[in-house]
């Protein structure tokens, strides 16, 4: 009995100094999302941008994002973790720490509220309720492999962040259309981005936007644009309905859909948007059509 005793005192006295003094974090919020982590790593970028001193610090691929909050003059650690549960639903653990405070909220945290557990409780429903109603205005659907036919287009290049692709689009949107009405081109399809090169851990991106025209043997030269083919390529195609700002969430489906079918990705999305926001159509509604260039 007194061995027995004695195992479980050892036991309890390991575990206080795990806690205590091995943990890295203080305080532990858990939930799950019905979506993939690409979509969440991003989703916390845009909610990142709302708080009022925030900063993410590092992506690592899907697995972890870590970020800095201040709230109250009090700075807090977030460690997102995320594990794929299924094809549609996330588990993901949110590890909380306040630099310089750590022992104190682990020796009170037990007793009574700390700041820690409101001010990490507070964001956590915050950042849900923000991805709930992501979630409602967004839906993806993969079509599966297709051939993607090549179309002549005329092109900027762009470099923007990943959440504010839509708003490079939307700044470029009228000095295309003035071009091509200016010198009588004609359209032929709907506008399209071409991702040149995407950093998922910065979050960053470079990509043509562009608007198919029919080809003319004759083409006015100016030096902010320049005239490609887009397509052409075997791909992986998906429907995305929801506003522009978070198309990328299909591009985590098709990169998904690939993995698991065996299929090796061989260039970076291209994206045909067939809506255009200004002529208030709900954003549930808007649909671009999302391609994955792949090969078998």
């Amino acid at each position: 009995m007194k061995r027995i005793i004695w195992g479980l005192l050892s036991l309890l006295f390991v575990l206080v100094l795990y806690y205590l003094f091995v943990r890295p974090f203080e305080y532990e919020v858990r939930f799950k999302a019905n979506t993939l982590p690409g979509d969440l790593i991003e989703t916390i970028r845009i909610w990142n941008k709302s708080l009022d001193d925030a900063r993410i610090l590092k992506v690592d691929s899907f697995s972890t994002l870590a970020q800095t909050v201040v709230v109250e003059n009090r700075t807090y650690t977030f460690l997102w973790n995320f594990k794929l549960q299924n094809d549609s639903v996330s588990q993901v653990s949110v590890q909380v720490s306040e630099a310089g405070n750590a022992f104190r909220n682990k020796i009170l945290i037990p007793i009574s509220e700390q700041p820690i557990e409101q001010h990490a409780g507070e964001l956590m429903r915050n950042f849900y309720n923000v991805l709930k109603e992501h979630l409602e205005i967004t839906r993806v659907k993969v079509i599966g492999e297709i051939m993607l036919d090549s179309v002549f287009c005329i092109c900027r290049s762009l470099e923007t962040s990943q959440p504010e692709k839509a708003y490079g689009m939307m700044q470029d949107f009228p000095v295309l259309t003035s071009f091509i009405q200016d010198f009588g081109l004609v359209t032929k399809g709907a506008p399209v981005v071409l991702v040149r090169h995407w950093n998922h851990g910065e979050g960053a991106l470079k990509f043509d936007f562009c608007f198919p025209i029919i080809k003319q043997d004759s083409l006015p030269v100016y030096d902010s644009f320049f005239y490609t083919y887009v397509g052409g390529v075997r791909a992986l195609k998906a429907e995305y309905y929801g506003n522009y700002i978070t198309s990328d969430r299909a591009w985590y489906e098709l990169i998904h859909f690939a993995n698991r079918n065996g299929f090796v990705v061989t260039g970076f999305p291209m994206e045909y948007f067939h809506n255009n926001p200004n002529l208030g159509i709900n954003e549930k509604e808007w649909k671009a059509d999302i391609y994955l260039p792949v090969r078998n």
